[in-house]
């Protein structure tokens, strides 16, 4: 499908414009506005009739499993004549470093966490009316995501680990002031993250 092209094609743009330094994410709200940039870009080279426009939406509230309200980060609504579809992308930034420089990140568990939230997020919008196909992208730079081998109860539970596979079903561990508990349809692997320069990347999608 054109939109599912004009997403991908975008974000491996993205990817290797932050792992060459051209663009410089320092956190999730700076990724989502550089994204939404390459895809506005993007849109009008695909957009062959009249009837048609491809535009990009921000904040899009949702309401998800009867009375689950969310913000997805950012919409590609594909319109042709009366009838348009949305595609929904949740992002995750993860930097080793604070803003400021000052010192490392720290609360990884529950970044991780909110990883598997992200992808229940988007088997959720998936399953609305008018919304195909769902996706979620993540980069980091911080190795403690993809190489730790993650044993604690909580970090074993969400673990981002790129050895880990097959992760389906009920996530349920508590943590912090989150809710404790993920289902996931899906089944999903961390087998995809990929390293460029100094970052590693991953995305999934819902169908």
């Amino acid at each position: 499908m054109k939109a599912t092209k004009i997403i991908l094609e975008g974000w491996e743009s993205y990817q290797n414009k932050v792992a060459n330094l051209l663009l410089t994410p320092e956190n999730e709200k700076m990724m989502q506005l550089q994204l939404a940039q390459i895809y506005q870009t993007l849109g009008p080279v695909y957009e062959y009739e009249a009837s048609e426009s491809i535009k990009v939406l921000l904040e899009v509230p949702v309401k998800i499993r009867g009375t689950v309200s969310r913000i997805i980060d950012v919409v590609i609504a594909h319109a042709r004549g009366r009838e348009t579809s949305y595609y929904p992308i949740e992002l995750k930034c993860f930097r080793l470093l604070t803003r400021a420089g000052d010192g490392k990140r720290g609360a990884q568990n529950l970044g991780m966490y909110d990883y598997w939230e992200d992808v229940e997020n988007i088997e959720g919008y998936s399953k609305l009316p008018g919304y195909p196909r769902a996706f979620q992208f993540t980069l980091t730079d911080d190795p403690y995501y993809v190489t730790t081998q993650h044993k604690g109860a909580q970090v074993a539970v969400y673990s981002t680990n790129v050895t880990r596979t097959g992760i389906t079903g009920n996530l349920s561990q508590a943590i912090a002031n989150r809710k404790g508990a993920i289902q996931l349809a899906g089944t999903y692997s961390m087998a995809g993250w990929q390293r460029l320069g100094g970052f590693h990347f991953i995305g999934q999608q819902a169908p």
